[in-house]
């Protein structure tokens, strides 16, 4: 600062003394005056330039020297006057008493024509008149004005433009001054008022070519610039001169000449300065100077509307039709622009003009404004040479660009080719008019009306206008979005509503002819912006009619020309816009809806048709890019935000279901359709008709309508779900499934569209049945809706309906919706499932299905088999047993289903035993009470009977539809599903029933299922059989392989069932629950007849299978425990039947030619027997019963037919050892007589069959009826012959009994042998002992330790009686035939028997006389010697208790056979010779003998030796050498010679 003060002190004082020398010659009073002021300066003591200038003001002698100077005409010293009168007068140093002398001096330098003084001049004339305003006035202010008034008209160009300039500038201090006051008090009272009321008033006059009264001007001052000064006053003070005196200075005097200068046709210059104060006057001053600015309104649309001559290329200069020049056009258009685009001063135009008219209710017609606006319109609609892209389409070259068609010729319309550089109406300095573009006009116009459609919708939407934000699918994520949205209908639209309703049809024809121009991309973007906020504005508006008419030129722009080109960048964006106008307007739009989702599905059309092609222009800029992606993006959230909008809502299901019509034909009806295909006719009238490829080979996409119905539908669904009965939500789902219902049903729609339809429903009701298993997560309204059931009953009705059609690849893509349902929210139903069922059983029940449909909805029945059955009520689970094994399981389009559904049935049983019921068992009337107990009544009342939840009654009722389901498939003439049902039916009583059936189900089970089932079985059997019988056997194919007979392969699988279904019924019996059913005895009963019925009945349909099952069965009853609580009565008579009946001849033979009843038949028949005999009787069999038992066995024995008969001769045979074990069971019993007489026939029965009556011991009883049994009665030994020779062939043995007879013996022994048992006695009187005895003497060989150790035994306990000698002649014949055929087994015979009858005493005489003949045989023989002699010695013997007489016989019998021995013995060695040897066994035989007379007290006869002494002679003949070399001999010689001596010597 202090430099600055500094600079300012020296340079005054530097200054004033240079003026001082260089004036002190020849201007000494110059020199005074400058030494007046530097004394001055150098007074000032303060430092601050303010205080110094201050200072300098106060004294009048601080310009005197500068005047002086300047009036010197001294170069120099002007020159550094004017320097210092400069920063003088810019630092505010002068006294205003100086200021008038100041402005002198500039004139006079001014006059001295000095270029670089007359610009400082002008440079010192502004800040006089601004810094010394309350000085520079009056005639002060008219000599400035005159000041710069004369240096304007220097012809020096600067100093000219700068004095015009330094004008203007003190023309607006001067109105700068003016004070803002009370017009009340006067305007011409405020400050400085007056000095501008006179300066306009001049500036008016000059105008007028008059004579200015306040500013005096020696010469005309230029129009030009009067006009400038007149515009800068209205531009920069308009609020000053429009009140009071001035304004009636601008209406007196300028507004005339405004008026009346357009029709003078001024020049160029003069014209844009009168256009431009003219705009000023309709901008600034349009409310004090209403009548003024209407007619220059008027003049406005005047010029507008005059028709260019000499067509579009006429020159600037030429003249219009009305004889206006064509710039007066351009500069009306220009100015009428600027005041379209200001939103604020158009409105404030159309209330005081326009609107007047409405508001008010005048007769007057007033409508400048919208005269105006349509004169603009019309600049625009009059270039009909511009339309030429398309001459047949012209609407169509907007959307197009560049690529829009290869017709179109010309560049585009534009700033770059149309604007010029300077607007006309800015060209203040041009003298002539400059050259316009061709459509510089139609391009100012366009922007004009866009300016004036931006400026109405700003005003409108920012009243309207709401945020919404809202999520929607993007990128296959969720995206959530802010929008403006309108948030309600303008209720008073007031000005704005009037001039937009007024105006639409002309500012509509602009868009409507742009449209088909060829426009740039900035002036297209423009205009699409433009013509998206109008329909937007229309909408808020209510202007119904203008907002669809301007949105279906949208919709029109949006189709290309070419369709098969593809849509081009622009006509994209076009459907952008749409899509925008229909977002903000979704909650009014209303029918209109219908064009945008025509537009929206025509392009896509396009863009598939042509395979995504697109015409080639650029991307305008970041806010108008024409990613076909973005515009999917924009229509989905769309399509998000009309979910905001009930009505939208509503409307946009109609708009889809009227496109989806035109495809499928269903018709739609409701309120508003007409209006809506009025609307889209108008959208599409005259757009190239893109072909919807609807045949059946084409359509190979989603459709339009459909999809988007879908994803509307999809994306919210929790609004089609609401809860409200008469809310949106439930008309929309209404509308929407109807409408997919009836396109999938529909008959004109082809395939590919039905199938689309039915997928769309299929996701609607997933996504919905999604929505309802998330209940809880949702408002408690939702919550009560789903757990009242209306909402899964709803969602799952369609699917239901959509079966009832006749397409079946609807109905098999509803079944697959159905079960990607039950996949996904399965266990989240519990009131729909009687839908789910009835969807399942409407298959099952379609005759017409070939099985394809079928094997669709099954899966959907395993998966509630399997998930779901615990979410199913009794009901329900009812149903599912008949969709289940009734339906499915019966059904015969496909067996694999129905075996499928036979194995599910373990799920329902798993289910049914696992449930939870009351503990109480249920005590319903049993089954076998009822008249009828087949069971057909009983069921139908339970298919019927209402089920109640929790019920152990209902579960009951379940287990028996279960089992009567299963039986009625085992009745299947199909093999694998009768035998899946029946195996499934047992398992399940086997598994579950002893833990799950109660009294009633058990007696229902046994009664009505597996009785009638079984007995079915049979019947069926025998009915297939003799039916298949009459088929012919299958023949050779061609092939060389001969396929399996029928009638074998039907007789297979029927053996099989009736197999399954007995063994089934008979391992029923094995749990406690059944045995406590009604009438158990004729339900046992009824079980052994199935087994018998197999075996026995029916002999000509019998097969080893057959026989197998009524085996199996028979075992598994037999096996039973507790024997005592059943029938076994029963038992036992069909085990005889079935004997009986299996070895009934002639046997059964199979195709084979082998017997159906094998060995392996018999021998399982025999394994049963066992069992029943201790469920018959605890303490054996009766008499009767035995008897039937040995006639089944001796029949068994003699049914050699058996194809697996072995022989027999070395080991008994299976089923012969099965007979002696089941012969061994009646040893117990009462029949044990008949019993043994039974084994002693075995035993002697090979025998008679190899020797007939000439066997040994034939004579005996037991050898007679083994001959008259077998032999007779069953005619064995023919039967053996027959098999014998049959059996030649095939190198197997015929039957010999051998071994059998053997094995009965050993048995008999065993048997008698026992002695707790007490066999022996209970078998005497019966004559069964001696049958015995004789069996066992016929096989001695073999029996002999029996015979040894039990017949002895036995013998010793035998109470007397002729019962007991008959037994001991027996044993005596059997003992001589033992020793008859000599060897050990004859002595150890003899020795059993002796021992057992030495000490008997009550052996009869004949059968010693037997014994001691035997003994004496056998003494003879040569092997038996010994042994004889030993038994006669001990029988003759003292001490031994037998008879005397046999002692004695015995004796006499010993004395004969050693005389014989001796004699024998002298007789051979005398042939020997002396010295020959002697066999060894003869010697020793002779040396028993002796020692033993030797050792012998014999008993009888008087003397104990006296055997010696009988003997004697033939003693001393061994005296001789017979003995020598023996010293045993000798020694035994002496002493029976020396006791012979004793008792001679003695008597």
């Amino acid at each position: 600062m202090a430099t600055a003060v500094t600079n300012i002190s020296t340079l005054l004082l530097g200054e004033l003394q240079s003026l001082s020398t260089e004036a002190r010659r020849k201007h000494p009073d110059i020199k005074e005056a400058a030494e007046r002021v530097i004394v001055v300066l150098r007074g000032i003591k303060t430092t601050s330039t303010e205080e110094i200038a201050r200072e300098l003001s106060k004294s009048d002698q601080v310009l005197k020297p500068f005047a002086l100077a300047c009036h010197s005409n001294n170069h120099r010293l002007v020159s550094t006057a004017m320097h210092c009168l400069q920063q003088l007068v810019s630092r505010h140093a002068l006294a205003p008493s100086a200021i008038r002398e100041t402005l002198t001096t500039l004139t006079h330098v001014s006059a001295q024509g000095a270029v670089d003084m007359q610009v400082k001049v002008l440079q010192m004339v502004l800040p006089l008149v601004a810094s010394y305003g309350d000085s520079v006035n009056g005639e002060t202010l008219v000599e400035a004005f005159a000041l710069c008034l004369a240096l304007q008209r220097s012809r020096d160009p600067v100093v000219s433009n700068t004095a015009a300039a330094i004008l203007r500038q003190v023309v607006v201090a001067v109105f700068d001054r003016v004070e803002s006051g009370d017009e009340d008090d006067g305007d011409l009272a405020r400050r400085g008022a007056k000095d501008a009321y006179y300066v306009l008033q001049d500036l008016c006059l000059m105008a007028a070519d008059g004579e200015p009264i306040f500013i005096r001007a020696e010469h005309a001052v230029d129009k030009r610039l009067v006009l400038e000064l007149i515009e800068s006053v209205l531009t920069n003070h308009w609020r000053v001169v429009a009140v009071g005196a001035m304004a009636q200075t601008l209406r007196d005097k300028l507004t005339p000449f405004i008026v009346n200068f357009f029709a003078e046709r001024a020049a160029f210059p003069l014209a844009v300065r009168g256009i431009r104060i003219a705009w000023l006057f309709v901008r600034h001053l349009h409310e004090e100077f209403t009548a003024e600015c209407e007619i220059i309104l008027s003049v406005f649309s005047r010029l507008l509307s005059s028709d260019v001559s000499g067509g579009r290329r006429a020159s600037m200069s030429g003249k219009s039709a009305s004889g206006f020049p064509v710039f007066y056009r351009v500069l009306a258009l220009e100015v009428v622009r600027e005041l379209l685009e200001n939103s604020s001063l158009l409105h404030r135009l159309y209330t005081m003009y326009d609107g007047r008219v409405v508001e008010e209710g005048s007769d007057e017609d007033c409508h400048v404004i919208i005269d105006l606006v349509s004169a603009v319109c019309r600049v625009v609609t009059e270039r009909k040479d511009l339309v030429r892209s398309m001459p047949s389409q012209p609407e169509r070259a907007l959307a197009a660009g560049e690529g829009g068609s290869s017709d179109a010729v010309g560049p585009q319309i534009g700033a770059g080719m149309c604007r010029m550089r300077i607007e006309m109406y800015k060209l203040l300095d041009k003298q002539e008019p400059p050259s316009v573009p061709d459509t510089y006009m139609f391009y100012l116009a366009t922007v004009a009306v866009i300016g004036l459609s931006e400026g109405v919708v700003g005003d409108i939407l920012s009243r309207c206008t709401e945020r919404l934000s809202c999520q929607f699918s993007h990128l296959g994520g969720r995206r959530s979005v802010e929008v403006s949205v309108l948030g309600g209908v303008i209720g008073e639209p007031g000005a704005v509503g009037g001039f937009m309703g007024q105006a639409w049809g002309a500012v509509y024809s602009v868009y409507e002819f742009a449209a088909g121009v060829r426009l740039d991309d900035p002036l297209f973007g423009r205009m699409l912006e433009s013509a998206r906020r109008l329909v937007e504005t229309a909408g808020a508006l209510a202007l119904d009619e203008g907002r669809d008419a301007l949105l279906a030129l949208l919709c029109r722009c949006c189709l290309p020309v070419a369709w098969e080109q593809g849509p081009s960048p622009r006509q994209v964006l076009c459907v952008r816009a749409v899509i925008e106008c229909a977002l903000y307007l979704s909650s009014v739009l209303g029918p209109a809806w219908l064009m945008v989702l025509g537009t929206v599905q025509q392009v896509e059309e396009c863009m598939y048709q042509s395979r995504g092609r697109f015409q080639s222009t650029p991307v305008l800029d970041d806010t108008h890019t024409s990613d076909v992606g973005v515009v999917r993006d924009e229509f989905a959230r769309l399509l998000a935000f009309a979910r905001a909008r009930d009505e939208a809502v509503l409307w946009v299901i109609c708009g889809l279901r009227v496109l989806g019509s035109d495809l499928s034909g269903v018709a739609v009806e409701f309120e508003g359709v007409e209006d809506m295909r009025r609307l889209r006719a108008l959208a599409l009238d005259g757009a190239p008709a893109i072909p919807l490829r609807v045949n059946a080979g084409a359509l190979d996409r989603p459709t339009f309508a459909v999809e988007e119905m879908r994803g509307f539908a999809v994306s919210n669904i929790d609004l089609l779900m609401s809860p409200a009965a008469e809310g949106v939500g439930l008309r929309a789902w209404t509308a929407i499934i109807d409408h997919l219902l009836g396109t999938a049903t529909s008959a004109q729609a082809v395939a590919g569209l039905r199938t689309q339809a039915c997928e769309a429903v299929a996701d609607i009701v997933l996504a919905a049945m999604d929505l309802v298993a998330r209940a809880d997560s949702l408002s408690k309204e939702f919550q009560a809706m789903a757990e009242s059931g209306q909402a899964q009953v709803r969602i799952l009705r369609p699917l239901s309906l959509m079966m009832g059609g006749q397409h079946s690849a609807v109905r098999k893509l509803t079944l697959d919706t159905l079960y990607r349902v039950l996949q996904a929210s399965g266990h989240s139903i519990f009131a729909a499932w009687d839908v789910v069922f009835d969807i399942i059983q409407s298959i099952a029940l379609d005759q017409d299905d070939s099985g394809v449909l079928m094997r669709c909805v099954f899966p959907c029945l395993q998966l509630i088999c399997t998930d779901y059955l615990a979410d199913l009520s009794p009901g329900c689970l009812r149903r599912c047993i008949s969709a289940l094994l009734v339906q499915f399981g019966g059904q015969r389009r496909d067996l694999n289903i129905a075996l499928t559904a036979i194995g599910q049935a373990w799920a329902l049983c798993d289910y049914f035993h696992g449930m939870e019921v009351a503990d109480s068992p249920d005590t319903s009337e049993l089954v076998s009470a009822r008249v009828e107990p087949a069971g057909d009544l009983l069921f139908d009342e339970l298919w019927r009977e209402e089920l109640v939840p929790g019920s152990r009654r209902s579960q009951q009722v379940l287990w028996l539809l279960v089992l009567h389901a299963l039986a009625q498939l085992g009745r299947d003439s199909r093999a694998e599903v009768r035998l899946g049902g029946i195996q499934t039916l047992f398992r399940a009583v086997d598994m579950h029933g002893p833990s799950s059936f109660d009294g009633w189900v058990w007696d229902g089970a046994v009664w009505a299922v597996i009785l009638p089932l079984a007995q079915d079985a049979l019947g069926l059997r025998a009915q297939k059989l003799s039916v298949a019988g009459d088929e012919q056997p299958a023949a050779d194919n061609g092939s060389g392989m001969v396929a399996e007979d029928p009638r074998r392969l039907s007789q297979k699988q029927w053996d099989e069932t009736v197999a399954a279904t007995s063994l089934g019924a008979a391992r029923v019996w094995a749990y406690e629950g059944v045995r406590c059913v009604g009438r158990a005895a004729g339900a046992w009963q009824g079980a052994w007849g199935l087994a018998r019925a197999m075996l026995v009945d029916a002999r000509e349909l019998q097969t080893r299978d057959c026989v197998a099952g009524a085996l199996a069965s028979a075992k598994v009853l037999a096996s039973l425990a507790e024997p005592s609580r059943m029938p076994w009565r029963t038992a036992w008579d069909s085990w005889i039947a079935m004997g009986m009946g299996a070895t009934q001849l002639p046997p059964v033979r199979d195709a084979d030619d082998d017997a159906v009843v094998s060995q392996d038949v018999l021998c399982a028949l025999l394994e049963l027997c066992p069992a029943l005999v201790a469920g018959l009787s605890p303490s054996g069999l009766s008499e009767d019963d035995c008897d039937a038992l040995l006639r089944v066995l001796r029949r068994m024995l003699a049914f050699v037919e058996a194809p697996a008969y072995a022989s027999d001769a070395a080991a008994v045979t299976r089923l012969q050892g099965l007979v002696l074990d089941v012969l061994g069971l009646g040893l117990a019993g009462s029949a044990a007589a008949l019993v043994v007489g039974e084994l002693a026939m075995l035993a002697v029965l090979p025998l008679v069959l190899r020797h007939g009556r000439d066997v040994a011991l034939g004579d005996s009883a037991v050898v007679a009826a083994a001959e008259r049994v077998f032999c007779g009665e069953l005619r064995l030994a023919e039967r053996i012959d027959v098999a014998r020779g049959q059996r030649r062939s095939r190198r197997a043995a015929a039957p010999t009994f051998e071994a059998l007879g053997g094995a009965a013996v050993a048995r008999l022994g065993a048997a008698l042998g026992d002695e707790q048992a007490g066999l022996a006695l209970r078998v005497l009187e019966s004559g069964a002992w001696l049958a015995a005895v004789v069996a066992m003497g016929a096989h001695l060989a073999q029996a002999d330790p029996w015979f040894v150790r039990a017949v002895p035994a036995a013998m010793g306990r035998l109470p007397g009686g002729p019962a007991l000698d008959a037994a001991w002649m027996a044993v005596g014949a059997v003992v001589a035939l033992a020793l008859r055929g000599g060897g050990a087994a004859g002595l150890r015979v003899l020795d059993a028997v002796l021992e057992s009858s030495v000490g008997a005493g009550t052996c009869p005489r004949a059968y010693w006389e037997a014994v001691l003949a035997a003994t004496e045989a056998a003494a003879q023989e040569a092997g038996l010697a010994a042994g004889g002699v030993r038994w006669l010695e001990r029988l003759c013997a003292v001490g031994c208790s037998v008879p005397e007489w046999v002692a004695e016989s015995a004796a006499q019998r010993l004395v004969g056979q050693t005389r014989a021995i001796v004699d024998a013995f002298v007789a051979d060695r005398a042939l020997l010779g002396r010295r020959g040897p002697m066999p060894l066994e003869r010697s020793l035989l002779l040396r028993r003998v002796l020692q033993g007379l030797a050792q012998l007290q014999c008993r009888g006869f008087g003397s104990p030796s006296w055997h010696v002494v009988a003997v004697f002679g033939s003693l001393v003949a061994l005296v001789s050498d017979c003995v020598c070399g023996d010293e045993e001999l000798a020694r035994a010689l002496r002493m029976c010679l020396g006791r012979a001596a004793d008792v001679m010597l003695a008597g």
